[in-house]
């Protein structure tokens, strides 16, 4: 910053800053991030579940703008408050659950040709980093954006799908710098093990997993096993392998033609009826209504 002063009256006439460039750079060249859609979930009845899933396509950004949740994110629970900012690097598995409440306000927005140099395409930290950050001091900033992204966007002007990319840009350019500025690396051997046993059970989420095959399979002490996997995730194995089938079902409702019975199958489970006991009860919808909820926006027969 620099300043030219009044030399009689020792008043500051013009301040101005020199953008420099320094030699870190942002997006990788050739590659421009380009937004998929922007949502806005607002008020108690946004707050389904959307238990464990993934996106292999895109990058994702969360912002708690009001509200809080619980939040698991490759394998690690997370209890989010208002300003924290979530994010679902491709591939990822993630398990979403907003608390319920009438002042509720969460954007999120799909992300495609991500690239940050050292970094995966559709990664914005590095897999060892944690995934949640609060927005700090850039609480207001970062909702303005949302705010100014989800008005043009859905506006439909000339345009508008121009400016959108280009405050897509500016947004992941600060989260980026939240990411660097608070780095927190999570490898510790605890962090290590609970990855370990999360990616057991997602490899075998649809068979009869039992608690000893898993012991058997890292070589580790049953119950020490379970408290480390609890530390980790916030879940009990079976509470997690449970999760891991509802999200692959509410998945299969969204993007294919199969009905209730053949998505229960195709998860692991033999019986619908267990199964649609199950997914009541952790979605708070049954299969079809979910189904139709998303399709219609309408959570009512």
């Amino acid at each position: 910053m620099m300043q030219e002063y009044d030399h009689i009256t020792g008043d500051i006439m013009l301040t101005y800053c020199v953008n420099e460039h320094p030699d870190s750079v942002g997006f990788e060249n050739g590659y421009r991030p380009r937004l998929m859609f922007i949502c806005k979930a607002e008020g108690e009845e946004a707050a389904i579940p959307r238990v464990m899933h993934k996106h292999d396509e895109r990058f994702e950004l969360m912002f708690i703008v009001k509200g809080s949740g619980t939040y698991n994110i490759d394998g690690r629970g997370y209890q989010i408050k208002q300003g924290d900012l979530m994010l679902f690097n491709v591939g990822i598995l993630h398990d979403e659950n907003p608390h319920p409440s009438d002042d509720l306000l969460i954007f999120s927005c799909g992300v495609e040709q991500l690239k940050f140099e050292g970094l995966p395409t559709n990664f914005l930290c590095p897999r060892s980093q944690v995934a949640v950050m609060p927005a700090g001091d850039f609480y207001e900033e970062i909702c303005h954006i949302f705010y100014q992204m989800w008005h043009h966007v859905s506006s439909e002007r000339p345009y508008a799908a121009e400016i959108g990319n280009s405050l897509l840009s500016v947004l992941l350019l600060l989260c980026r710098n939240i990411w660097i500025e608070n780095k927190q690396l999570c490898e510790t051997p605890a962090v290590l093990l609970g990855q370990r046993i999360k990616d057991f059970i997602d490899e075998h989420y649809k068979d009869d997993i039992a608690l000893t095959s898993i012991t058997t399979a890292l070589n580790i002490n049953r119950f020490y096993l379970a408290h480390v996997f609890k530390s980790y995730s916030g879940y009990s194995p079976k509470q997690y392998q449970t999760r891991r089938r509802i999200g692959e079902a509410q998945s299969l409702l969204l993007s294919t033609r199969l009905g209730v019975t053949e998505v229960a199958n195709a998860v692991g489970y033999d019986n619908v009826n267990n199964f649609h006991r199950i997914f009541q009860n952790m979605i708070g919808i049954p299969p079809a209504r979910y189904k139709k909820f998303w399709l219609t926006g309408y959570i009512k027969n």
